[in-house]
């Protein structure tokens, strides 16, 4: 970045065409690419050894820097700290304390009487960088929530065959860490049906289509292109094509909404479904991945209207149907479990999503007391076969 800036200014000073405003500008464009900051004010303190005061003060440092993170943290999402899993997110996140924290401004500097030396500052916290660190932390801790994308994708006034705009919101959430409900490949919606489901827009619908799915949030909204002017250059006819993305969210479980800003892209093609391509996949991105993380806050953060917890995935083979019912039951009854989803029931194999404060040990823990053979167990996950059963 500073390297291109010098170049940007040589070049600019040797055309004569840097005003002392743009100049101004160029050396500040580094930090407006940053995006909105998170000023906070946080304190940090590490012991003096020895007399080495140089090192306490960078160990102080450190420590401001984590307390600051802490403080952006609480202001970016309220909620999150009601998981059990904070502490594993937080550690994800201050793992890049450096690459977040971007301006720290020390007030004072004082040594206390047990030999601890103290820094006060005002920090300031890149919100875009900090989004990026956080947003897959939560995802991961949530268990890789399960996505539905169904869009009403137009151009001109038909309906788009290639739906361009849906499979790159699928890119995004599937890049993201999210599982993804493919719709279009099940044999359970037929083509009028998924064509229906699109154009709808009904939040309820929609929302009842995401539980049958066994989808946690369902994406929708309408992206559509048309042709505003067409200009013959060299012998060929362009068209110009004017394309917009909006995208909303509801989460299947509380009925919460979100949505996204509207992006709209201008773009030329040979024909009118050319340019629309052009315009609808980066303005369908930009959408996407304006919601992406928005997502991950609203499953866990209570004051959104999602669920304070944590997604465990719980895969039971050889079970029967009647000690499938009774399982579930019974994790719906364990303290701590706020919800018991079943995902799956095919072949003797039972896969469930339980919502709880507890981690995925603790459930494994729970099913091994209770008589079943625990063979698999990760953060997020559970894998075992029938047993005796609760």
């Amino acid at each position: 970045m500073r390297r291109a800036l010098i170049l940007a200014l040589i070049l600019a000073f040797s055309l004569g065409t840097l005003s002392p405003r743009e100049a101004e500008g160029a050396k500040s464009a580094g930090k407006a690419d940053q995006g909105p900051m998170i000023t906070v004010e946080a304190e940090g303190f590490a012991p003096v050894v020895d007399g080495a005061k140089n090192r306490a003060r960078e160990e102080a440092k450190r420590s401001l820097m984590r307390a600051a993170l802490e403080e952006a943290l609480g202001a970016q999402v309220t909620g999150i700290s009601e998981m059990k899993d904070y502490v594993v997110v937080k550690d994800k996140v201050f793992s890049q304390t450096q690459g977040l924290v971007k301006d720290v401004d020390i007030l004072k500097e004082w040594v206390d009487e047990d030999g601890v030396l103290w820094l006060r500052a005002i920090c300031k916290v890149a919100e875009r960088a900090l989004d990026g660190v956080l947003g897959p932390a939560l995802i991961d801790a949530l268990g890789n929530p399960r996505v539905m994308v169904l869009l009403d994708e137009r151009i001109g006034d038909k309906p788009s065959f290639l739906s361009t705009a849906e499979g790159e919101v699928l890119r995004v959430f599937e890049k993201a860490g999210y599982l993804i409900v493919d719709a279009a490949h099940s044999e359970r919606l037929e083509e009028a049906d998924l064509i229906a489901a699109r154009a709808s827009g009904d939040p309820e619908q929609l929302r009842s289509l995401a539980r049958d799915f066994n989808a946690d949030v369902l994406i929708y909204g309408k992206a559509y292109a048309s042709s505003f002017v067409k200009q013959r250059v060299s012998g060929v006819l362009l068209h110009g094509v004017r394309s917009t993305v909006q995208l909303k969210a509801v989460l299947a479980t509380s009925a919460y909404q979100l949505g996204s800003d509207v992006y709209e892209e201008k773009t030329k093609g040979v024909s009118e479904e050319d340019g629309a391509i052009k315009g609808l996949k980066p303005g369908a991105s930009k959408a996407g991945k304006s919601l992406v993380h928005k997502v991950a806050y609203a499953l866990v953060s209570g004051s959104a209207g999602g669920i304070p917890g944590q997604t465990i995935k719980i895969k039971i083979a050889d079970i029967s149907f009647g000690d499938a019912r009774k399982l579930k039951e019974f994790l719906s009854g364990v303290e701590g479990v706020t919800g018991v989803y079943q995902r799956l029931y095919e072949r003797k194999t039972l896969e469930l999503d339980v919502v709880s404060d507890k981690s995925g040990e603790d459930l494994a823990g729970v099913l091994a007391d209770s008589g079943w053979e625990i063979e698999t167990v990760t953060t997020a996950t559970v894998e075992g076969r029938g047993g005796e059963g609760p």
